[in-house]
């Protein structure tokens, strides 16, 4: 009878987490609340759950709540350099993931495409991601430069464009007669010459020339014979 494989033993779990309440009257629920809500405390039971296979089965969990809160406080305080290291480690990391899923693409290439289409779809995933990770080293040692620009305007003909509320204080100019206007003073002042014993309006041009009197024709005609009969 074949013996049953055994079956793998679970790292067993390491110590339970020792903390300090930060209050005399503060009780252990109270400064586990205040370490859960900070957020350090969960991502520490998450690296331990996933660290203790890299530790052979034993991580402090104290210890590791400890390193993270050092880290989170040196960020808060701008020093990065602990996130620097981590970043360089995992471009580094994800660039010799990329290697191997490329070594495995080509080893099947040309009998088992199905397998090679899949290295090569995993192997550019890493490339991007260590790519990504380098950039986003590089911004944290060289921040961007931010610019405010103001809106620019520009157009190939004839554009009013309104940016704000602005007050002109140019004078008023006059508005132009319009050509029915022009044509209408006309007209009037043709027919008020039309008009018998009317007299008309001295010119604007030359105030010295004014209107002629009245005229009986009659009487200016006897008169003009007298004056050719002497």
């Amino acid at each position: 009878m074949t013996p049953a494989p055994a079956k793998p033993s679970k790292p067993a779990r390491s110590a339970p987490l020792r903390v300090k309440a930060t209050a005399p009257d503060e009780t252990r629920a109270q400064t586990y609340a205040k370490l859960a809500a900070d957020g350090v405390l969960p991502l520490a039971f998450t690296a331990e759950i996933f660290g203790r296979a890299l530790a052979g089965g034993e991580c402090d969990l104290t210890a590791m709540h400890g390193r993270l809160t050092e880290t989170a406080k040196d960020a808060e305080a701008g020093n990065l350099w602990r996130l620097e290291r981590m970043l360089s480690a995992q471009a580094q990391t994800l660039n010799i993931m990329f290697t191997e899923l490329a070594r495995r693409a080509a080893l099947n290439m040309g009998e088992h495409m199905p397998a090679t289409e899949m290295y090569l779809r995993m192997a550019f995933k890493a490339q991007a991601q260590s790519r990504a990770t380098v950039e986003a080293l590089a911004e944290m040692k060289n921040p961007r430069a931010v610019a405010f620009v103001r809106q620019a305007n520009i157009a190939a003909g004839p554009q009013q464009v309104n940016n704000g509320a602005a007050t002109s204080h140019a004078p008023a100019r006059e508005t132009p007669q319009s050509a029915n206007e022009l044509l209408e003073d006309a007209t009037h002042e043709q027919q008020q010459g039309m008009v018998p014993g009317a007299q008309a309006a001295p010119a604007r041009g030359n105030p010295a020339m004014e209107a002629v009197g009245a005229v009986n024709r009659a009487e200016h005609a006897r008169g003009q014979g007298a004056s050719s009969g002497q």
